[in-house]
């Protein structure tokens, strides 16, 4: 199925971090989300379902994909918020100045995360 227009992402930004949240794109669809990720400053994609479209053409644009699924509904095992932590730590945290980078995740819906 092609979709024509992406679910609105939401932006969470606190204390020198931002985050999209956004739901999960398609072989598709990719392009588009692509487009907005990259407007959006995303350096990094943590992917907490089961996958839904093939990585590389967010890796060809310099962004990092994670796979850390865990169930929907279900909170996040420790290991996965370990995982969490650590990547918001090297991406805002450890820096000696402000990022102009974001994290991006999502899980099917964009809803539960």
């Amino acid at each position: 199925m092609h979709q024509s227009v992406i679910t609105p992402v939401s932006i969470v930004e606190t204390r020198g971090c931002k985050f999209v949240i956004f739901d999960a794109p398609n072989d598709a669809n990719l392009p588009m989300y692509l487009q907005e990720l990259t407007k959006l400053s995303v350096a990094h994609v943590v992917r907490v379902c089961d996958p839904t479209y093939g990585t590389r053409p967010l890796e060809e644009a310099g962004i990092e994909v994670h796979d850390w699924p865990f169930p929907d509904g279900d909170p996040p095992p420790d290991n996965i918020i370990s995982k969490w932590l650590g990547l918001v730590k090297s991406t805002f945290v450890d820096k000696a100045d402000p990022p102009k980078k974001s994290i991006g995740i999502h899980c099917v819906a964009g809803l539960g995360r």
